[in-house]
């Protein structure tokens, strides 16, 4: 397997986030890193280092991942790969909070925008998220033509 389908493979099935959200954290644009998910692009050495440290990949993981290999050499047991695979969640959580946890310290509106959705049944925060990421689009691509 492919550099590109394991670091995807490790996005999705140990992380479980998606790509936007692993672009933004790592710099880059989603079009960007979906290139070079897709193989169209190399990965650049760096990017993979601060993949590394920005998820919190062990050092077997990704060395893994650098070789084409299944993670553990395809010899673990369910059980502990789903330990693994928390512990590589838990670790990713904590630098996402780590990341992000001043903007919600300095910012009441992000703060009260997190308790509200929070608070919301599990379908009507999805429709809520939804609809604030397509406003975020339009941000974004407004403020392109602004600086075009």
């Amino acid at each position: 397997m492919a550099i590109q389908d394991k670091f995807r493979e490790y996005r999705e099935d140990v992380l479980g986030i998606k790509q936007k959200e692993m672009a933004y954290r790592l710099g880059v644009d989603p079009a960007v890193l979906s290139n070079y998910e897709l193989g169209k692009r190399d990965f650049p050495n760096d990017l993979l280092v601060k993949a590394k440290e920005v998820f919190g990949m062990t050092d077997e993981h990704f060395l893994a991942m650098m070789l084409g290999r299944p993670y553990g050499g395809g010899g673990r047991n369910t059980a502990r790969l789903l330990e693994e695979t928390r512990e590589a969640q838990a670790r990713y959580y904590a630098s996402f909070a780590e990341a992000f946890g001043g903007a919600i310290e300095q910012s009441g509106e992000l703060r009260e925008l997190i308790a509200f959705v929070s608070g919301q049944d599990p379908k009507t925060r999805k429709e809520m998220l939804s609809v604030t990421k397509r406003m975020l689009d339009i941000f974004k691509d407004m403020n392109r033509g602004e600086h075009a």
